[in-house]
């Protein structure tokens, strides 16, 4: 609940413009943790039934927390989704902001930086908002960048809660190609959508991702 309460807070102050201080003044105030893979379709969990890949990390955090079924995107392409996550604003209102391989606005706010403003500490490990730059901020939209998690956190300050965004790739080409099948995974565990010709070239390529 605390995780919707403060997802509230940071939707309200960027849709109508409530102070950042207004955030501090919560004296419980929770550590978010944001995580994202790279093109991975929302079929290809445990949780959603698929049998040719294993997701436990993700199907615990599904089964404990809640599970969104009838979710949309704003925009299938990277940077326009990831602005829209990050602004609170459908892609098409981030003007640059939503073409891939542009640039992010600096007059556009962002949750990570209301919520530093508001005394969070606040990190980026992996991809943030993109493929762009960001010339008109002094680091990308999701945050600083760390190496990994751990440099985060031991540079965090023990009187501040954090805010941490774990952009995945794991999933987007170039994939190894056979990797599937070297892993021990059989052509019979793919399962190829109707869209697409069930054949074992198909079937190895949905095996390597």
């Amino acid at each position: 609940m605390k995780n919707l309460v403060i997802a509230a807070v940071i939707f309200a102050n960027l849709l109508f413009g409530v102070p950042a201080e207004s955030a501090a003044a919560n004296p419980e105030r929770p550590n978010i943790l944001f995580l994202i893979s790279d093109d991975q379709s929302w079929l290809h969990t445990g949780a959603a039934g698929c049998k040719a890949v294993k997701t436990p990390n993700f199907d615990r955090v599904a089964a404990q927390g809640v599970l969104f079924t009838h979710a949309f995107t704003s925009s299938p392409g990277c940077a326009p989704s990831r602005g829209a996550i990050l602004s609170g604003q459908p892609f098409w209102r981030l003007r640059e902001g939503a073409v891939q391989r542009s640039s992010f606005p600096g007059s556009i706010r962002v949750y990570p930086e209301i919520l530093e403003a508001a005394g969070y500490h606040v990190g980026l490990q992996g991809k943030g908002w993109g493929p762009g730059t960001a010339r008109q901020r002094k680091h990308n939209p999701a945050g600083k960048a760390y190496r990994n998690v751990a440099e985060f956190l031991a540079g965090a300050p023990a009187d501040k809660p954090f805010c941490f965004w774990f952009g995945s790739t794991d999933p987007h080409r170039p994939y190894e190609a056979g990797s599937g099948l070297k892993t021990g995974k059989k052509f019979d565990d793919a399962v190829v959508p109707a869209f697409l010709p069930d054949v074992p070239e198909v079937r190895g390529d949905l095996l390597d991702y």
